[in-house]
């Protein structure tokens, strides 16, 4: 059946016009000639950067030539499009309503210098699609992307490439807007990073091989951040610069609230999969994560409110860590989630094996509905020293663990349930109440203890 006109996607009719090999031709049957009309220039989609000396290339650097186009292309209020090819640049300006566009992984961006290749600062509008920002591995001083953008109030990233960055890909401050279908490959530091975002829509993006971190979305003070992280796939990242939790992470938020991270695909994380730091009313939904050195999903130091369920964790030091009543950390559901083979063992940084735990919580915090398997020393984890108030365990499966269930004893005045679970191959016990991490009593299923006094363990079927 012939295409019509409305079948023809962007990115055909810019595939076309750039290597000048397709034709828009109609069928005879719409009235129009069979013959095959013109290609399309490049100037039909925009003003093309060509006639402003940027040639594909050429080794000097271009950057006056880019500064010209844009400029020419922004008071015409077009688009600029640059034909396949690579170009050297450094610390070029978006000005206001910027739009650029290139053919995806053909157009290229190459760094002349050290620093960002594009700056977007105090616009409106500023958008890329198509383009691949080549750093070459040049070290930037610093947290520096390789683009930078502040304060623009809407930045569009699409079908873009970023690649071999001395620092970061993508550096943003007090900025919104949409990065999507795009990837990040080999950062020295880390792919993304956001600081005090107007709301971020980060979707169905690539995230591989980060020195430090894979996704950053921080905030200088605790605050609303509204952003949605969804369907990413983040794999290998390390944590060169060492420490016990800034780095090594997938996602990381730090006094980041209102965030939804959702239906990310994450690996081989040098800690964490998804670290939430001091975050409140954050949901961590439907993600899947394979191999970390640490925790596989945290919630730690100043959260309020946490939601984290149907995820999947196999095969870290802890699946996942709900923790720091210290710091006010507290409120949470923890709920559907299945978590696998989490093992004591040696993690960057650290000294002693840690870990084997299946989920820890302390404070007003339900843990339900979940799948628990091969936990070394304990499947779920309620409280720590005095950090245990208000906690809930019903209608969990736990199989092959040290402790099925342990309680922290610590608190003089407790209030936990512990009802309706099934656990199985627990070999030290299916309910155990602890002090500091030390078992204090017997298996709590089987006969009551007095120093478990405002602890309710019942309908449990232990086998």
């Amino acid at each position: 059946m012939a295409q019509t006109p409305l079948a023809i996607s962007r990115r055909s009719l810019l595939a076309m016009a750039v290597f000048g090999t397709g034709s828009l031709a109609a069928a005879p049957g719409l009235g129009q000639s069979s013959r095959a009309a013109k290609p399309v220039p490049l100037g039909g989609l925009g003003l093309e950067a060509a006639p402003f000396g940027l040639r594909p290339g050429a080794a000097e650097d271009q950057s006056q030539r880019l500064q010209s186009a844009l400029a020419e292309a922004a008071r015409r209020q077009v688009p600029l499009v640059i034909a396949p090819g690579r170009y050297r640049i450094g610390r070029v300006s978006l000005p206001e309503g910027a739009s650029v566009i290139g053919v995806p992984g053909a157009t290229t961006l190459v760094a002349a210098q050290p620093g960002p290749l594009l700056e977007a600062r105090g616009t409106q509008r500023s958008s890329l699609t198509g383009v691949t920002l080549d750093g070459l591995g040049l070290r930037a001083a610093g947290r520096q992307g390789l683009l930078t953008a502040e304060d623009v109030e809407v930045l569009q990233i699409r079908d873009c490439a970023f690649t071999d960055a001395g620092s970061v890909g993508l550096v943003i401050h007090r900025t919104g807007g949409d990065i999507e279908s795009s990837s990040f490959r080999t950062m020295r530091e880390s792919a993304l990073f956001s600081l005090d975002s107007r709301g971020l829509r980060i979707e169905r993006n690539s995230v591989e091989d980060c020195g430090n971190n894979g996704i950053q979305l921080w905030r200088g003070q605790a605050g609303d951040e509204r952003s949605i992280v969804r369907g990413n796939r983040v794999e290998r990242i390390r944590a060169d610069a060492g420490g016990d939790g800034p780095n090594g992470n997938g996602i990381s938020l730090y006094r980041a609230g209102g965030v939804i991270i959702e239906g990310n695909q994450l690996r081989d994380c040098a800690l964490t999969f998804i670290r939430n730091n001091s975050g409140a009313s954050v949901q961590i939904l439907g993600n899947q994560g394979r191999r970390c050195g640490e925790v596989g999903l945290y919630s730690e130091f100043a959260f309020e409110g946490a939601i984290i369920a149907n995820n999947l964790v196999e095969d870290c030091a802890q699946g996942a860590n709900i923790t720091n009543l210290d710091h006010g950390g507290r409120l949470s559901v923890f709920a559907n989630n299945i978590i696998r083979r989490a093992r004591k063992g040696l993690y960057p940084g650290v000294k002693e094996p840690i870990g084997g735990l299946g989920v820890h919580v302390e404070a007003e915090a339900t843990v339900t509905g979940n799948v628990i398997e091969d936990a070394s020393e304990i499947g779920i984890s309620l409280g720590w020293s005095w950090g245990m108030r208000n906690l809930v365990a019903t209608g969990n499966m736990v199989r092959r663990t040290g402790i099925g269930i342990s309680v922290s004893l610590v608190p003089k005045q407790r209030n936990a349930v512990i009802s309706g679970n099934v656990i199985a191959e627990a070999s030290r016990g299916a309910v155990v109440g602890t002090e500091y991490g030390k078992a204090v009593t017997g298996d709590l299923t089987k006969a009551p203890d007095a120093r478990a006094a405002g602890v309710r363990v019942e309908n449990n079927a232990v086998g």
